[in-house]
């Protein structure tokens, strides 16, 4: 028995899970033709005709040659039979994934083989759209049963977010989605889901979602409104920007940046009050933003409708890089904001926006709005940095730009691109040795390289992430993240849980809103057993960088905290956005086997299982169990159990 995978990059399996060795494409695309040919049987002359675009002599020895390529594989030979005519699969030999039930697989038909011909090029892509027509369709069948059901909000959402997965700008899906997640009173996430779906419609096919749509989320804002979350703002929102005489001439300096008061359009003195409220906001918010400085929002109201000024000037007198203003206007019930960032080096607008909306009142708007145009305007900030990076020859680069890179390759993971960031953390460290944050992201970047799987070495990884974390804290005793890698440390290598919460504790006391911290800290109570105090402290660490690039990590930490505390249809949630982030992290798809298994869905469970075998090969259940952190725990024998159900190898 052979298992074909075809969602996706197209693999051959035999029944015991070994991969075959690698297949010429032309061998695969006549593999991949036959399982989705009616009867899984084709003609010699039609399949010539697909795979060379021709039907002469050389066509046909080519396709005599492929079958023999097929053939020379220990045991592949019983899977094709053929005869002068046709050419057809051995209907006892084989089991095809998307043949099952397609709301299964949310990849792409055959990801890897465009280009084989051009006939074959014309098939696959009908193939792909009635593959994605059906894929799309049981999607969507399932999150209405599941509404007609009245099933709780939490497997609800997550159909919707499996569902948005597949198909980012399906509107029936957002809307259930919006709905489950009001059930549960978790009114914010909702109203991000919206704002997602809202840029993904327009980069899409520029339109906007529909009044109905609309309707949703305005009723889902009024409520929100009513029923406000604790704010969160930051202990010191009013980070001055270092002068470069203040650190090593070397390192250079985080890029500034200052928020204007917005123009007072109106047309009442009495709301000057709601604009710098929304200034207040934006600057609290823009300091989240991990390698940016944000000036005092008081300073910078010296600068109150002076629009006169060019943005070199406003730059010149702050000592900032950027700059972030704009005017508020309202007209009747509805409030218009518009906003735009500021190169003020180049003196040009990097980004602009329009936000319209309906209110009921002024309570808070300004933080709705700050953290809207802040979503914004985040990764427009990140892109000109690292674009003025690549403007620069290699040795105008001072170390905190190599910094930057080398987090910009973290975040990427591709294991090629992400040990790129390996040479730029040893260039940033060459020009200043004694950085901390470098430090401290490095010996980060060890950590995730063990739990993706990629080390070569994992000894030598935890020793290099022992030393530099070290090196860190003996470098800057006051840098947060310095003491926050330190407990990831004694938590994930050592578990040294005690240890690893002091660490913790004292990060937050130099910075109350280090989400990292939060999120680390959340990873060990998930370790210690502890889930109720893990999905508190995920909560925190997310409502404090609701934009970090790690947002993947973040949410798979946050299913791991609802897996500790029994929370499991919230976990199969957190394990789909992580994976909606990040599609090769390894540790969501492991997080998602075991959390479908525990939610009482096998058949999804194994489905999941052959994606993380694809994503991680060497994966087994003992292999988890060794690097599981808690796996002396009772917990973890529950999730070795459910990764063995699912069909992954014990060792």
């Amino acid at each position: 028995m052979w298992k074909i995978l075809l969602a996706g990059k197209m693999q051959v399996f035999r029944a015991d899970g070994e991969g075959t060795p690698p297949l010429p494409r032309k061998a695969r695309a006549l593999i991949a033709y036959l399982c989705l040919a009616p009867g899984n049987r084709a003609s010699r002359i039609a399949l010539a005709t697909l795979l060379w675009d021709k039907t002469d002599e050389r066509a046909r020895r080519n396709l005599r040659h492929v079958l023999f390529d097929i053939d020379r594989i220990d045991g592949l030979g019983d899977l094709i039979r053929s005869d002068q005519q046709d050419i057809w699969l051995n209907d006892t030999a084989y089991w095809i994934d998307v043949l099952e039930e397609p709301d299964q697989y949310t990849q792409p038909l055959l990801d890897d083989l465009d280009g084989v011909s051009e006939g074959f090029h014309r098939w696959l892509r009908d193939e792909r759209k009635q593959f994605e027509d059906r894929a799309r369709q049981a999607l969507y069948d399932r999150v209405v049963q599941l509404g007609n059901e009245e099933a709780s909000p939490d497997r609800r959402a997550a159909a919707a977010h499996k569902l948005l997965n597949f198909d980012a700008t399906h509107e029936d899906g957002l809307c259930a989605l919006m709905k489950a997640l009001a059930d549960e009173g978790r009114y914010i996430q909702a109203l991000r889901e919206y704002q997602r779906f809202r840029s993904e419609l327009w980069d899409a096919f520029e339109v906007r979602p529909s009044r109905q749509t609309v309707a949703i989320y305005e009723a889902i804002r009024l409520v929100s409104s009513r029923n406000p979350a604790k704010p969160t703002r930051p202990a010191r929102a009013e980070v001055i920007a270092l002068n470069s005489e203040d650190g090593p001439a070397n390192r250079g300096s985080a890029p500034a940046i200052a928020v204007l008061p917005f123009n007072n359009l109106l047309g009442d003195p009495r709301h000057n009050g709601l604009v710098d409220s929304l200034a207040h906001d934006l600057s609290g918010l823009l300091s989240r933003l991990p390698g940016f400085f944000v000036t005092s929002h008081l300073t910078a109201r010296t600068f109150r409708n002076q629009d006169d000024r060019l943005p070199q000037d406003i730059g010149d007198l702050l000592d900032v890089r950027y700059i972030l203003s704009g005017a508020l206007r309202v007209d009747g019930s509805r409030l218009y904001l518009n906003a735009e960032l500021a190169d003020t080096i180049k003196g040009i607008v990097l980004w602009s926006t329009g936000i319209e909306e309906a209110f009921s009142n002024f309570i808070d708007v300004p933080r709705r709005l700050a953290g809207e145009v802040v979503k914004q305007a985040s990764p427009k900030l990140r892109m000109a940095e690292l674009n003025r990076i690549r403007g620069k020859h290699p040795e105008q680069l001072n170390a905190y730009d190599h910094f930057l890179q080398a987090q910009e390759n973290m975040y990427h993971f591709s294991p090629a691109v992400f040990a790129r960031a390996e040479g730029h953390f040893d260039a940033a460290l060459a020009r200043d040795p004694n950085f901390a944050a470098v430090l401290a992201a490095r010996a980060h970047w060890h950590l995730l390289r063990i739990g993706q799987g990629w080390s070569r070495d994992a000894g030598r990884d935890q020793m290099l992430a022992d030393q530099f974390a070290k090196r860190a804290l003996e470098s800057d005793q006051y840098e947060p993240m310095a003491h926050a890698i330190q407990g990831h440390i004694a938590s994930y290598l050592h578990h040294d849980f005690e240890t690893a919460l002091d660490f913790f504790a004292a990060a937050l006391n130099l910075d109350p809103n280090t989400a990292h911290a939060w999120m680390w800290s959340a990873a060990t109570s998930v370790w210690a057993g502890d889930g109720g105090a893990a999905v508190e402290k995920v909560t925190r660490a997310a409502s404090l960088s609701p934009y970090d690039p790690l947002m993947y990590f973040s949410n798979a930490v946050a299913g791991m905290a609802y897996l500790a505390d029994s929370q499991y249809e919230r976990a199969v949630e957190s394990a789909y956005l992580a994976l909606r982030e990040s599609r090769n992290y390894a540790a969501a798809h492991r997080l998602l086997v075991i959390a479908l298994v525990l939610a009482g869905r096998p058949d999804d469970a194994r489905s999941a299982a052959h994606r993380l075998l694809l994503v991680e090969p060497g994966v087994t259940v003992e292999r988890f169990r060794l690097r599981f952190p808690g796996r002396d725990d009772h917990h973890t024998r529950l999730y070795c159990e459910a990764l063995r159900e699912a069909g992954i190898p014990r060792a």
